[in-house]
């Protein structure tokens, strides 16, 4: 794989903030949490990449990479969202929410709880890029705002990137480790059911009780909010690349994965929506 420091990069920068139509998103509560939700989870990153690089920490080029590159994209993706939502919800005090969402899921996010093996790791990262690539997919489609559309867009193809060099690193440790492939399965579902669920309740916990305070932010709530999102993905997501990407580290023959792509893909449809 080429050296990251090739990968074509962007900035805040490059972002016009000051042409965004704000009147195309503003009234839009679910929007407002999407992204205020996802701005935590992106920004917190750093917590994230220092776990890692301690779980590999005999690995200089994986670290080298977590530390110098992903960690600095991924909290990038998240001052670009703040940016964004600041932009068009002004008053919202992001970071006392962003404190609060640090507060109650830090403790959450410890070393220990990170995969059995290195192998096995590296491929649940691989369905964490794969939701975190589909997800901006789908926000560069649904969005009603170009700017916003713009962004996704920037987010999506560094989500990309970094699967390429997850899932190297994956093949390089399953090289020695040589896990059987029920095995790699069975981590990866694993990972896609706990996808998102706990990080992402509790970010938009914390945008919304803080927008909307004395009123709890319920297990209900969230249900409800999902339940919106499921229009948009019915839509937008991109299911046929999702799936690819999942399956990707179980190494199938070609001619199987053609012959599953196509059901898997209607059995995800079915799944999510």
């Amino acid at each position: 794989m080429a050296d990251g420091s090739r990968h074509p990069r962007w900035s805040l920068q490059d972002i016009p903030f000051d042409c965004v139509r704000k009147s195309a998103i503003v009234h839009e509560e679910d929007w407002f949490y999407l992204l205020a939700g996802a701005s935590f989870v992106e920004t917190l990153s750093d917590l994230y990449a220092n776990n890692l690089a301690g779980y590999y920490a005999g690995n200089e080029a994986a670290c080298q990479w977590l530390q110098n590159q992903w960690e600095h994209e991924e909290v990038q993706h998240g001052r670009a969202l703040r940016a964004y939502v600041l932009t068009v919800w002004p008053d919202f005090d992001w970071d006392t929410a962003y404190q609060r969402f640090v507060d109650a899921y830090a403790p959450l996010c410890q070393t220990e709880q990170l995969g059995p093996t290195p192998a096995l790791e590296m491929a649940a990262r691989c369905v964490v890029e794969t939701g975190t690539a589909s997800f901006y997919t789908m926000i560069q489609h649904a969005s009603p705002e170009p700017i916003l559309r713009q962004l996704a867009a920037h987010i999506r193809a560094d989500e990309v990137h970094h699967y390429k060099y997850f899932f190297r690193f994956f093949r390089e440790y399953q090289a020695s480790e040589a896990v059987s492939r029920w095995r790699v399965l069975r981590s990866l579902w694993q990972r896609v059911t706990e996808a998102d669920m706990e990080d992402s309740f509790l970010a938009i916990r914390c945008a919304y009780e803080l927008r909307n305070p004395g009123q709890e932010f319920t297990a209900a709530e969230f249900r409800a909010f999902r339940k919106r999102m499921a229009v948009w993905i019915r839509r937008h997501y991109p299911f046929e690349m999702a799936v690819k990407m999942l399956i990707k580290p179980i190494a199938l023959p070609p001619t199987l994965q053609r012959m599953l792509l196509p059901i898997l893909t209607h059995g995800a449809r079915r799944a999510i929506t």
